[in-house]
């Protein structure tokens, strides 16, 4: 039997095992990026969380400058005018405009929580898409591998049946011996 046939069934051997490798390593990287862009984008959406609560703690301390100037220059006013601003209706107005301030300031904690809490769920369900993403490029992978084997299995039950691996002998146990 010639040698060329057996050259050809190794080298397709190789090649099909190569290929297999090859897949599934390429499968890991995959599944190495998909959960580390994961983490990269929890990390963005977290980062994004905490500026919107610095953001709103600085909005805040400035609503509180602007209704502490307002109250000031409303006080003021009553005063210019003759008015006893600590009674009465001139103080009953400055409680509700003292209490419309106040929740506004709740309003935008409120906001940014609101705001927060999305960025964060957004956060966790990218982590577990790319992990599933991950586990995905794995399972193919390891698709890759059974799928070589079994070409590699196929190829060589193949050789044998057409008689490649035949070196005078038609069983195999008494080539071994």
């Amino acid at each position: 039997m010639p040698a060329l046939p057996v050259i050809a069934y190794a080298v397709s051997a190789a090649a099909t095992i190569g290929s297999a490798v090859m897949a599934n390593k390429a499968s890991k990287d995959a599944q190495s990026n998909a959960q580390a862009v994961g983490q990269y984008n929890a990390q963005v959406d977290r980062a994004d969380a905490q500026q919107i609560d610095l953001n709103t703690q600085a909005n805040i301390a400035a609503m509180r400058r602007d209704a502490a100037t307002y109250m000031s220059r409303q006080a003021a006013a009553y005063a210019g005018a003759g008015i006893v601003a600590n009674t009465g209706s001139a103080l009953q107005t400055q409680v509700a405009t003292a209490g419309r301030f106040a929740l506004r300031e709740q309003q935008a904690f409120v906001d940014a929580g609101a705001q927060e809490q999305k960025l964060e769920l957004a956060a966790q369900e990218g982590i577990r898409e790319s992990t599933a993403q991950g586990e995905e490029y794995a399972l193919e992978g390891e698709a890759a591998v059974m799928n070589g084997a079994s070409k590699l299995v196929s190829g060589l039950y193949s050789g044998y049946k057409d008689g490649v691996f035949n070196f005078g002998t038609n069983n195999l146990s008494q080539g071994l011996t």
